[in-house]
């Protein structure tokens, strides 16, 4: 028999309280706390993935140039953080299982994980998040693995040629086009082929000052004292003439960029330089005449090799994990991008259930596309599937698809467009919701992505039958086309067909919709139009043909003809036929007459003659007849204001009159509906350059006598108003005290406009712009002494450029800094007499101790080329502006003092400046002489500063 000793048992009774009781007490507390812990873990998913975002937007702006280095610290963090969360996702799983006998082990993972989010919140603090390496033009670029993407070779022997002197390199996004064009970089500034290496992401846009910038600051050079974008182009041109051979690159480029307006020179294959342009668009390669070179997705065996790379060759020790990646390769569908955010959560895992719990992941994605797109109604799913005759990752602009539906007659016929384009806005903001189509931040864009639009021709294939090959680089038309009898739609647009062979004609003749847009037509045989009886929509935009065969003349079915940008277009047969049509646009041809028999064509709703300069006018009584007509667009031809006033159901007018005289009969016409709404856009006198945005409500006029004619209607949004040399101050513009929804307004080169207003301010509560332009007697924005109430309370942005005769930007003696609570911008540009922004009284300035000008909302102020700027305010003076973002000071050399009262605060030694200020434009000199009233300031503000 075992005796057991007093001290034995003691020993004993330790041991198993260690082994077994505090264990299980762990055990019982994950279990109990469950909720509480699941809480905590969620509060500190979210704080985290909020720091994550705020750190990553923050690495993105400090990487935007070439040569700025991640700081370690940062890229361990970003690293161990997006590892967190993946677990921290695979958790969350387990706990929406809600399987109640899991909850200890599971609350064993939360309170781990939770533990781990608290101490890398903790420690998401950087003194710096990057720095430059010893050379910005010829440093080695951070990039990861191109496994598998074998564009590499091709792409540098094209560089090694002198036949090509401007290569492209586009494809959708996720494909690697950036990763390739980084090895590159590094491969070749390891030789000698180019005497320098520049790199510049263009992402943000293609605005020619910040790209003149971006490439004076890596040829260190200086463009701060040349203020006309065409002297810094001249002066940038000249520096890299001298640089020899350079490789350029301009990344992720958006849309075409003028190499002469920026100051580029154009390579040639004497000078041994070349420029690449990586982008999304195929057509910004075609405009800026580049060699195409296409990155593709993945082949089977390429996505293979690149996944095994980054999880390693040690996962395929168990046989049942190889199927799985299959699998998971077949989601990703062979964009790289996808694969390896994947591998990033896989890497060395050997645990076959987080296999199979990222492919379950992978298929939620995709099954989820399913289950939103049959939770969409009947009219939003048949929008959405007809999405799918768009070309993948393609730009379709918001307009252009909801007028597109509407065509096709996917939104119910209602008598009035506005409303159908509101019920298409709606229909469309549905289908975004849904995340079945993109959009693109701050852009009237969509885009397809494939996994949708893959999903979306499955299913079209079931609702009619289709032949859809858009923008898959065909140079000829399909054999197939013509022998497949019941196709209802055809989309071939945004390929390269340049010619159609005179015996092929589809022989469908069900065929509705044919979709040719963006392709290189140079004719179109007579017979190809032959069969297409049922033809309604046919989209002939962007082709190069310069006549239409006349059998376009016999579809009588037609209810939609567009030939947009068919710019070499001088004649189209006649429509005398087309009695169905409701939408012709001829926008950008060169007609030099309207089509004969239009007069015919008394059910169109929609006629766009705009950008046609050769078309020098419009038959008299030829408008009258298209009664039905809902948007008009003609200019910069003239139009008739007696034969627009007759259009009753005129909705959306865009068109240009000879004189004031025109205008004021039509704003008298516009007075004097009150039953209906028109929007327009108004050009007068002289044709002026615009960019046309969205039809708002704008009047436009240049180079005419203002004086006795009612110039605007009451309803104007945008006013501007040039070369109108009898103007002294917009109280000389009619209409002006009634138009209460102004919200911007422009005036440039108006020689004898002396203040904005001379005398009381008309009430414009909803003032939101002002921009004024090259005012060479402007002395003072209001020389109205009166107090001003409310008359630019709403204003966010004023702009100053080029008055050389302005001293002072605000006066206190107008009360009128009180009432710009919403100011968010402030640009003054090249005023030679400005001395002073703020000007307070005399007597306020002696009696105060600090006189505090508040502006709560203003995000950017700019002060460029001010010779004469001594000061923004008084002495005594301090500006508080809680909102302030940017702040750029230029060529002002005798400002001598910053009086922004800042948030400065000092912890371990070191001083900081708290948000929002995060960018400081400045010229060296002038950072150093400049002052500010805290005296710390500098250094708290140094890492904001980009010397220029």
């Amino acid at each position: 028999m075992l005796v057991v000793k007093p001290v034995t048992r003691s020993i004993l009774a330790k041991v198993v309280k260690g082994a077994i009781v505090r264990p299980l007490t762990r055990t019982l507390n994950y279990h109990i706390n469950f909720d509480k812990y699941v809480k905590e873990f969620e509060d500190a998913e979210r704080i985290l993935v909020d720091q994550l975002k705020d750190i990553e937007a923050q690495k993105q702006e400090q990487l935007r140039y070439v040569g700025r280095m991640l700081a370690p610290e940062v890229e361990v963090w970003l690293k161990r953080a997006r590892m967190v969360l993946n677990d921290a996702q695979y958790v969350t799983d387990e706990i929406r299982k809600g399987k109640y006998m899991l909850r200890s082990i599971v609350g064993k993972h939360v309170v781990r994980l939770t533990l781990e989010m608290k101490d890398l919140c903790e420690h998401g603090s950087f003194e710096r998040m990057s720095s430059y390496a010893a050379s910005s033009a010829m440093t080695s670029l951070p990039t990861t693995d191109i496994v598998g993407i074998s564009r590499e070779e091709e792409i540098c022997n094209y560089l090694m040629k002198q036949e090509v002197r401007m290569l492209g390199v586009w494809g959708m996004p996720g494909l690697g086009k950036t990763t390739i064009m980084k090895h590159i970089y590094n491969k070749l500034m390891e030789g000698n082929k180019f005497s320098k290496m520049i790199w510049i992401t263009v992402s943000e846009g293609a605005d020619i000052r910040r790209l003149q910038n971006d490439i004076a600051r890596i040829l260190s050079i200086d463009l701060s004292d040349d203020e006309d974008t065409n002297v810094r182009a001249k002066k940038l041109y000249e520096e890299l003439m001298k640089t020899g051979s350079y490789l350029l690159i301009l990344d992720d480029v958006c849309q075409r960029i003028s190499l002469e307006d920026v100051g580029i020179p154009k390579p040639s294959a004497d000078n041994g330089r070349k420029i690449v342009v990586t982008t999304r668009d195929r057509k910004v390669i075609q405009k800026m005449s580049c060699k195409a070179v296409e990155v593709r997705f993945l082949s089977d065996d390429e996505s293979f090799q690149l996944l095994l790379s980054k999880v390693g060759e040690d996962v395929l020790a168990d046989p049942t994990i190889k199927p799985i990646m299959k699998a998971i390769l077949k989601e990703c569908g062979g964009l790289p991008l996808k694969i390896v955010t994947v591998a990033s959560s896989l890497k060395g895992v050997l645990d076959r259930d987080r296999w199979v719990h990222a492919l379950d992941q992978l298929k939620r994605s995709r099954d989820l596309l399913k289950t939103r797109y049959d939770d969409l109604a009947g009219t939003d799913k048949d929008c959405f599937l007809h999405s799918a005759l768009y070309p993948a990752d393609y730009a379709i602009p918001k307009e252009d698809i909801i007028e597109y539906w509407i065509e096709e007659g996917l939104v119910d016929e209602m008598e009035s467009r506005e409303e159908r384009k509101s019920k298409g806005h709606a229909c469309l903001q549905r289908i975004l919701d849904s995340s079945l189509l993109l959009g693109a931040d701050g852009k009237n864009i969509v885009m397809t992505s494939k996994a949708g639009r893959d999903m979306a021709l499955s299913l079209i294939a079931k609702e009619f039958p289709c032949f859809v090959k858009a923008g898959m680089k065909l140079k000829e038309l399909p054999n197939e086309l013509e022998e497949a009898l019941d196709i209802k739609k055809v989309s071939l647009m945004e390929n390269f067909i340049s010619k159609i062979p005179p015996e092929i004609s589809p022989k469908s003749k069900k065929l509705t919709t044919l979709l040719l847009s963006g392709n290189a037509l140079e004719e179109i045989p007579e017979s190809f139009f032959t069969h297409m009886q049922a033809l309604k929509y046919l989209d002939l935009s962007r082709n190069p043909f310069k006549i239409l065969p006349n059998s376009i003349s016999n579809l009588e079915n037609l209810t939609a003809l567009l030939l947009s940008e068919c710019k070499n277009l001088e004649e189209v047969p006649s429509l005398s036929k087309l009695l169905a049509l409701k939408k012709l646009n001829l926008e950008k041809t060169r007609i030099k007459e309207v089509p004969q028999g239009m007069g015919f064509l008394v059910d169109l709703r929609y006629l766009n003659l705009r950008f046609i300069s050769c078309l020098e006018e419009i038959p008299q009584g030829l408008l009258p007849k298209l009664q039905r007509l809902q948007h008009l667009a003609i200019h910069p031809t003239l139009s008739r204001a007696k034969e627009i006033m007759e259009l009753n159901k005129l909705e959306n007018f865009e068109g240009r009159f000879a004189d004031l005289q025109d205008l004021s009969k039509y704003v008298d016409f516009l007075r004097k509906q009150s039953q209906r709404t028109i929007k327009y856009f108004i050009l007068v006198g002289k044709t002026v350059e615009y960019k046309l945005r969205s039809c708002t409500n704008s009047v436009i006029v240049k180079d005419c006598n203002t004086e006795g004619s009612h110039v605007l209607p009451w309803d104007v949004e945008e006013f501007g108003i040039e070369k109108c040399n009898n103007l002294s101050s917009l109280n000389g513009v009619s209409g002006l005290q009634e138009a209460t929804l102004l919200k911007k307004c422009r005036i440039e080169e108006c020689e004898r406009l002396e203040s904005v207003f001379s005398s009381s301010c008309p009430p414009l509560k909803s003032l939101e712009s002002l921009v004024l332009r090259h005012l060479k007697n402007l002395n003072v924005l209001v020389a109205y002494p009166e107090p001003f109430l409310h008359a630019f309370s709403s204003l966010k942005v004023l702009f100053l450029v080029k008055c050389p005769k302005i001293k002072i930007l605000f006066s206190t003696k107008l009360r009128l800094l009180q009432h710009l609570i919403n100011l968010e911008q402030v640009i003054i540009w090249g005023c030679d007499q400005m001395e002073q922004i703020i000007e307070e009284e005399e007597e306020e300035e002696i009696l105060s101790d600090a006189t505090e000008f508040t502006f709560p909302k203003l995000k950017e102020l700019g002060l460029w080329h001010l010779p004469e700027l001594k000061s923004i305010c008084s002495t005594k003076g301090v500006m508080l502006c809680k909102s302030l973002q940017k702040l750029e000071i230029w060529n002002c050399p005798k400002l001598k003092r910053i009086p922004l009262k800042l948030d400065i605060s000092f912890e371990n030694g070191k001083v900081f400046h708290h948000p929002p200020l995060k960018d400081i434009k400045m010229k060296s000199n002038e950072w150093k002489s400049i002052e500010w009233d805290h005296p710390d300031a500098k250094k708290a503000l140094l890492p904001l500063v980009r010397i220029m």
